[in-house]
């Protein structure tokens, strides 16, 4: 176990998770395209149907788009926007094509990813703007895609987390229809760095505060802006249900907490849950019985939501 397993009491299913990302901007294209590789040998399994589209973004560029379906799904179903992770650097991972396959097969729904255009080359607001396409990109083919624009939702983990909720302010800015509800997983919410875990939590493992930094400088470039960093809304007024989930031994846990009662004193319900001795990412352990349980509650939360409609 390495010193920094022990000093902090993380779950034994997570003592082999000792890597981080090697967050430098010459690194990040190769980083690019091993994790892309690392993504499309996933497999998928034969009960899921594939299909690559293409949204074209408000400046032209065309945003690529994976499309998962059960073959055995109902008509008018329910769909997930599923906006990855991976530092506003890196593509949808292996772990990410897991649990698209997991949602889609748990949930009975449509599961859309979005490839959005990453940094070093795409800073903000590049990311957001593809999300926001995508988003409306589903709802203008919700019929022919046979989707219930109803019990549309937005998942999005970390960085991702980040872009997700920032497409329900533009939506709500741009007097848009709301998600049916928003997934937010160990999100990234706050640009200013200044919660007591960005503070305490500089040394863990796959993600801590100096690598959060970093980040962010790469990914806003000296700009400011509250659609990039939520917690900085000045108005929570008219956003959707939201799922928070966030991590015991994580330096972004405390800014999700934070906006989780933000969202609360707003009036909005939030189901808030605190998994314990996890860190960022734990998902790299997919087969763990812990980490498998917390995928059975998010599913199971996402049933109940669309299954309300």
């Amino acid at each position: 176990m390495s010193d920094n397993m022990k000093k902090y009491p993380v779950h034994e299913d997570f003592h082999a998770l000792q890597m981080s990302i090697p967050f430098y901007a010459p690194l990040l294209p190769l980083l690019q395209r091993l994790t892309r590789s690392a993504y499309a040998r996933r497999s998928i399994p034969e009960t899921l149907t594939y299909k690559r589209e293409t949204c074209i973004a408000h400046d032209g560029y065309p945003i690529p788009i994976d499309l998962y379906s059960p073959k055995s799904i109902e008509p008018n179903a329910p769909c997930i926007l599923f906006l990855h992770g991976g530092a506003f650097a890196l593509p949808a991972a292996d772990h990410h094509k897991k649990l698209i396959i997991d949602f889609a097969l748990g949930c009975s729904c449509k599961v859309v990813m979005a490839d959005y255009r990453l940094v070093p080359r795409y800073p903000y607001p590049y990311g957001l703007e593809d999300c926001f396409s995508v988003y409306q990109w589903i709802e203008d083919h919700a019929r022919e895609l046979s989707i219930d624009p109803g019990r549309l939702a937005i998942y999005g983990d970390s960085a991702g987390g980040a872009l997700a909720s920032g497409v329900t302010h533009l939506l709500r800015d741009r007097s848009q229809q709301m998600p049916q509800f928003q997934m937010l997983i160990y999100p990234v919410l706050d640009a200013r760095l200044s919660t007591d875990s960005m503070q305490k939590y500089i040394d863990t493992p796959i993600w801590n505060a100096k690598l959060n930094a970093k980040m962010w400088k790469l990914y806003l470039s000296g700009k400011k802006d509250s659609y990039a960093s939520p917690n900085e809304m000045t108005s929570l007024e008219g956003l959707p249900e939201t799922y928070i989930e966030v991590n015991e031994f994580d330096c972004l846990r405390d800014e999700a907490i934070e906006y989780a009662n933000k969202l609360k004193k707003t009036g909005i319900h939030v189901n808030l849950v605190k998994t314990e001795g996890t860190v960022h990412g734990f998902e790299l352990n997919y087969e763990s019985s812990y980490t498998q349980m917390i995928i059975g509650q998010r599913i199971a939360y996402m049933k109940e939501q669309f299954a309300l409609r």
